[in-house]
Order: structure tokens, then C-alpha cells, then sequence
């Protein structure tokens, strides 16, 4: 309970703990006093922490590397470094966690050559392997050093010993980098991660942005408005929106279109509205998360009149984004002929994607014949597309016409059209495997989907 206590964060209820434990009469183990100095390094207690360390001395827990490496990251977290040198010299046979918490201690005090020397003296003449916490302090004091070749070959190591994921060294490598960076890079990294929705890899480099004294700056900031959007942590993109002094139009556009995204489409509205009114003029980017929250919060008026602004208030042509918007909008109202006499209108009228848009909101379509006209026209336009052929086929289904359902099964084997399989990505320990599902193709017990228990 005592450890458990410390491993959680509430190193003051590990104390309490302890001394109700003495009080019961029950003698501490070396775990318990591994613990209890533990806990008092997170709190900054180097008095108490002292304390304990003289009684480990008088219990003989001295040689216990366990407690050792405990007392020496105290002392090196505590600005003690001269206790923790001392005490690591009198070490007989130091193992290797002492070494990395003695490495630490010095890079936490600023002495990055010391700590970079006995990473180098623990490997060459004693012959022991570094861990993942070795490696993650050591690449911190190579960034501080700004050591970039010399902490390639550390990188170097990592991957030959088989550590690549561990959390410590990637942050370290983050850490690394960006001390070599500017502000244009870190936008761009940002921009990168908000790409790839990598949200973790995303909110290292905001820290190290911050560590790096980062305020103020409309491109970084933009770029974290957009990361956190994109990946779904609207109430930190929020957050950061709100603290922004000086505001571009791409900090209003990523605000927007994180909103309209992520379920907010009149707060998507009411942002839009405000930039506005601010004397800022929208542009292309702008009117799709407007039109997209349009679409998902059911607003019809709102979107035709939106879609009619862009140009006639702005003269913004408008674009096959906005089309699919407004068809998926239409869509969902069960405003079918509309949306089809929207694209039969647009200078877009060819693209498929835009009929593959409206192909899709044919599915809770009860006009037959609209949705035979449409399945049909997206045939003509991607005779390889194979929801047309399925979708049609439904229909025909649906309304008893079990005939011309089969037809279009056999013509759509006849032209070697094949369903696509439905694949998903998962995260799984960092790993991004794809899975489909085989009952898909028709191949019952054949879907490689993970069990639970090989997701933990």
C-alpha cells in the first residue's frame, strides 16, 4: 500500500501510511524504506529524506542497491548532488540502475558532461547495459550540450539495443531536436502531427515549445489550435484560442473547422460569426467548416444561405468540398432531387465523388426512382464503384423488383466489380496493425479482428 501509494501520486498518504505502520509496532522492510524515500523526493523533503537515509545506514540497508539508487535520485531531484556523488562512490559494485540514477542526477543539476561521462565510463569499463532511462537522460544532456551528432549516436544505440517506443527515450529525442529548432519548425512539426492526428507526439513538442520560453507566436499557436481540433481535444484547442492575443485567419479557420468536427456545429456558427464581425473576410477553408457544421447539426436554411454568401457576399467559387457538404446536407434533410438539381447545376458536375455523396444518402432514400437515377448516374461516371451496384441492387430489393436486383448482381460480376473489404486501424501498444473483417467477403469465421484481451 505504501508503494502503491507513491506509484500513484500521493506520496503524503505513503507517509501516513508508514507512520501508522510504526505506530502498530510493525518494523519497515527495505521496499518500505524504498518507498517511504521515494515519497519524499517527490515532495521535496530532503530534511526527512535525510532522516531515512540514517536509518538505513543503521538497519544495514546501505549495500541494498534498491534503496541506494532511491537515496541517490532524492538527493540529485533535491539539489543534494554532492550527497548523491558521495554516496554513489561509496558504493562496492554499483548495478546499473545506480549509474542511471547518478547520470540523472547530474543532468537534472546541469552538469551534462559529467552525467555524458559516466554514461560512457559505465558501459566501457564496467560493462553494463543502459535501459531506457539511461538512454532518455543521456539524449536530454546531449540536447542541452547542443550535441546533435553526438546524440545521433546515441539514438543509434537505442535502436541496436531494441529500445525503440520507450516512452522516456522518445520524449528525450523530442526534447533533443527541438533545441536546435525555431519557431518555424515547431509550427511545422505541430502541422505534421495534426496530419497524422498524432495527438501524444503533438503535445510532447507543445511542452517543449513552452520549455523553450514559446509564447505569444500566432504560427505555433495556430498549429496547436489545429492539432488539438483535429484530434479531438477541442477543449484544449479551446483553451489556446481564447488565450490568443493576435489571431490569423488560420487560427479562426482551425477553430471553426475543429468545432464543426467535432460535434459543435452552432458554437462552429457562432465562431465564424465572430471573426466576421471582426473584420476578418473568410476565405474557401472558412465556408467549409461552416457549410460541414451546417450539415451536421441539420441546418438547411442556414447552409443554403451560407452557400449562397460565399458568392455572392465574397465571390468564392465554389469548390467540390463545398458541394459535398451541401449534398450530405440536402442528404440528410431527405432533400434528394435538390441536392441532384444542385450538381446537375455545378461546374463540378462529372466529379464522382460528389455522386458517391449523394449515392450515399440514397440509403434511407424512399423514392425509388430517385435513387435508381442516381445509382445509375454514378455507374456511368465509375463503372468500378462498388456500392452503385449494391446500393441499386437494395433498391430494387426494396421494392420487390427481385428481378432487376439480380441483373445488376450479374452484371456487376460480369464486369469484375468486388466488394472492398472494411478495414480499420488500431492502435495497440503504438502500433498502428489494419484489421478486415473477413465476414465482409463472405468468409464467416475468417475475421482478424483482435480480442480483447490481445488489446490490453
Amino acid at each position: 500500500m505504501i508503494s502503491g501509494y507513491v506509484r500513484v501520486g500521493k506520496p503524503r498518504d505513503s507517509l501516513e501510511l508508514f507512520w501508522e505502520m510504526l505506530a502498530l509496532g510493525v518494523e519497515p522492510n527495505g521496499f518500505t524504506l524504498s518507498a517511504v524515500i521515494k515519497a519524499c523526493s517527490e515532495l521535496g523533503n530532503l530534511k526527512l529524506g535525510r532522516c531515512f537515509h540514517g536509518v538505513v545506514l543503521v538497519r544495514g540497508f546501505d549495500s541494498n542497491h534498491v534503496i541506494a539508487s532511491a537515496l541517490i535520485d532524492m538527493y540529485g531531484r533535491n539539489y543534494g548532488l554532492e550527497d548523491a556523488r558521495r554516496l554513489f562512490d561509496e558504493l562496492i559494485e554499483p548495478d546499473a540502475i545506480c549509474w542511471t540514477s547518478v547520470i540523472s542526477a547530474f543532468t537534472r543539476n546541469d552538469l551534462f558532461e559529467e552525467g555524458l561521462g559516466f554514461f560512457y565510463l559505465m558501459q566501457r569499463k564496467y560493462r553494463l547495459s543502459p535501459d531506457g532511462f539511461t538512454f532518455g537522460t543521456v539524449l536530454t544532456a546531449c540536447g542541452n550540450l547542443g550535441r546533435m551528432k553526438q546524440g545521433k549516436e546515441v539514438h543509434a544505440k537505442v535502436i541496436t539495443d531494441g529500445i525503440c517506443g520507450n516512452v522516456v527515450v522518445e520524449s528525450s529525442l523530442v526534447d533533443m531536436v527541438m533545441d536546435e529548432t525555431d519557431l518555424y519548425t515547431f509550427g511545422t512539426v505541430l502541422r505534421a502531427c495534426a496530419g497524422l492526428a498524432a495527438v501524444r507526439q503533438g503535445k510532447e513538442v507543445h511542452c517543449q515549445y513552452l520549455r523553450k520560453g514559446g509564447w505569444r507566436d500566432v504560427i505555433v499557436e495556430s498549429a496547436l489550435v489545429d492539432l488539438y481540433a483535429k484530434c479531438g481535444s477541442i477543449d484544449y484547442a479551446q483553451r489556446i484560442f481564447v488565450q490568443m492575443q493576435v489571431r490569423n485567419l488560420i487560427t479562426w479557420n482551425s477553430m471553426i473547422s475543429g468545432f464543426a468536427q467535432n460535434g459543435s456545429g452552432k458554437e462552429a456558427l457562432r465562431i465564424f460569426n465572430e471573426m466576421v464581425k471582426e473584420g476578418i473576410k473568410p476565405d474557401y477553408i472558412s465556408f467549409i467548416g461552416v457549410l460541414f457544421a451546417c450539415s451536421h447539426t441539420g441546418l438547411v436554411d442556414q447552409g443554403r444561405e451560407y452557400f449562397s454568401s460565399m458568392s455572392e457576399e465574397y465571390g468564392i467559387r465554389a469548390g467540390i468540398e463545398h458541394y459535398n457538404c451541401m449534398v450530405d446536407l440536402l442528404g440528410r434533410a431527405g432533400l434528394l432531387e435538390e441536392a441532384e438539381t444542385l450538381l446537375e447545376n455545378a461546374d463540378c458536375r462529372d466529379d464522382s465523388s460528389l455522386w458517391a455523396a449523394l449515392l450515399g444518402a440514397c440509403t434511407t432514400c424512399t423514392n425509388s426512382a430517385t435513387a435508381e437515377r442516381i445509382a445509375k448516374k454514378m455507374m456511368e461516371l465509375e463503372p468500378d464503384y462498388h456500392l452503385s451496384y449494391v446500393l441499386l441492387a437494395n433498391v430494387y430489393k426494396a421494392v420487390g423488383r427481385w428481378n432487376d436486383a439480380l441483373n445488376i448482381r450479374r452484371l456487376m460480376k460480369d464486369r469484375g466489380v468486388k466488394k472492398m473489404p472494411g478495414k480499420s486501424w488500431i492502435e495497440t501498444n503504438r502500433n498502428l496493425p489494419s484489421y478486415f473483417d473477413g465476414d465482409y467477403l463472405g468468409m464467416a469465421g475468417k475475421s482478424n479482428f483482435p480480442s480483447v484481451e490481445n488489446l490490453m
